[in-house]
């Protein structure tokens, strides 16, 4: 606008990238926030970007002069081939260990990174796995920095973020680097809402499936086209007449419906189990009873799986441990709610203990359990150096049986042998959340029929 002369205009198109007026600028006002404010951020390609900033100085791959003295750059822990070769199989190992609705584990990313490692992967690395695999292996000044970025951008990619989360990533984004790039993500979240909501995940996913659809390569471009309008009038008819949808699959056959979303699915066991001594005290100290009290003879049957009102399928320890390890997807991992406080578990099993009601209509109602392995409390020390990203815990033998009600989600537990800072070398587990956990309130089921999640060596089952 300020241009006075057309060899200026051209100059300051070439300076700003900028043609032409956008197309927004036709928008009303009242219905926009205007230029710049309506560009929304992009934290899906971030992700990616961001992986290869932190991957590239740990392997020793940036751009230097030749009179810098690369062999003193303490924060290339990766450059040793071998070192490197090692810490991919543990990126690869791990993903065993991420349930199925993490979707895609990540790959090998020492084997992987050059040929096509999906942002998605990245993601789950860079910001899940990366704090768990590299502590002990940068130096605690990196690693607790590194963590700032990790923490920060795990509450960024949340679909719902308070006030408080708010100010604590934009906090730590802003101690990672003081006037980097990302300190705009959380003021431009207040203004239009948390970025995983408009992130180019399904913009992405869409292309690539319009793509699939061609079936014309001779004319690609008119035939995507064409596919593109299809798929307008099929969204705009589903928006105009929702009954026009195909409605969901109903629960499969066997499950219990226990109400409040939750759901037991098979497979269940097919004979009577009577629990063990130790699993028998804990029941008796869930229905209340005297301990004193010869115990009573329980007997049920065993089931496998349960949907949480998330959406998420919890499995059990009891069918699990059965799998192939190549197969496996570890998914007995969980969050739950015992004695007004939030501890994590690995369950071992679910069953429903009948007991009698004063009902005329029915004789007996069920009590629905999980039987639970308790995991310690994480070390504070590692917690509050990893800004949270790392919250290390030990198996314990201790066993706890809960209302399945009060199980809240599914979450990962790496194994890894680690030196705590106060210098004590232990066997850990260090949980990892999904990125974006709370999309799962958003409606979005994962499928409760039987895969290859479900198979198993075992017998004497119901499917």
């Amino acid at each position: 606008m300020s241009s006075i002369f057309l060899p200026a205009y051209d100059k300051r198109k070439t300076s700003t990238g900028i043609t032409k007026a956008p197309l927004i600028l036709g928008m009303s006002p009242s219905h926009s926030l205007g230029v710049p404010y309506c560009m929304t951020t992009d934290i899906m390609h971030l992700a990616g970007n961001l992986s290869d900033l932190l991957i590239s100085p740990w392997r020793r791959m940036i751009d230097c002069d030749a009179t810098d003295a690369i062999n003193s750059w303490d924060w290339a822990v990766l450059s040793d081939g071998a070192i490197w070769d090692t810490y991919g199989v543990s990126v690869h190992e791990a993903g065993s260990h991420l349930p199925g609705s993490f979707g895609t584990r990540p790959r090998n990313i020492a084997e992987k990174l050059t040929s096509g490692y999906k942002t998605w992967e990245f993601q789950l690395h860079t910001f899940g796995l990366g704090p768990i695999l590299l502590y002990n292996i940068l130096l605690d000044a990196y690693f607790a920095n590194y963590c700032k970025l990790a923490r920060g951008f795990q509450i960024m990619c949340q679909h719902s973020i308070t006030t408080e989360s708010l100010v604590s990533a934009q906090s730590l984004l802003c101690q990672w680097e003081h006037g980097f790039e990302l300190n705009h993500l959380a003021t431009e979240t207040l203004r239009k809402g948390p970025p995983i909501c408009y992130a180019q995940w399904t913009m992405e996913r869409t292309i690539g499936n319009l793509g699939q659809e061609i079936r014309q390569p001779s004319n690609p471009y008119s035939n995507l086209a064409q596919e593109g309008v299809r798929r307008c009038r099929v969204n705009s008819l589903l928006a105009a007449m929702p009954e026009l949808g195909i409605p969901p699959k109903g629960l499969p056959d066997g499950a219990e419906d226990l109400g409040g979303g939750y759901v037991l699915l098979r497979k269940r066991e097919r004979y009577l189990f009577s629990p063990p001594m130790q699993e028998t005290q804990a029941i008796q100290t869930f229905l209340g009873l005297d301990p004193d009290q010869p115990a009573p003879h329980f007997k049920f049957r065993r089931w496998a799986r349960l949907r949480l009102k998330n959406g998420q399928i919890a499995r059990s320890a009891w069918r699990e441990t059965l799998k192939a390890v190549h197969n496996l997807r570890v998914s007995r991992n969980v969050l739950f709610s015992h004695l007004a406080q939030t501890r994590f578990g690995e369950i071992q099993y679910f069953a429903r203990l009948p007991y009698h009601v004063d009902n005329p209509a029915e004789d007996y109602d069920f009590h629905n359990i999980a039987l639970l392995k308790l995991y310690s409390r994480p070390d504070q020390d590692l917690v509050n150096m990893s800004s949270q990203t790392v919250a290390a815990c030990t198996l314990t033998n201790t066993l706890i049986v809960v209302d399945v009600k009060h199980i809240n989600t599914v979450v990962v537990m790496i194994p890894r042998r680690m030196t705590l800072p106060l210098g004590v070398e232990e066997d850990c587990f260090c949980t990892l959340s999904q990125p974006g956990l709370d999309a799962s309130v958003l409606g979005i089921a994962y499928d409760i029929f039987e895969d290859e999640d479900d198979r198993d060596a075992g017998g004497d089952v119901d499917e």
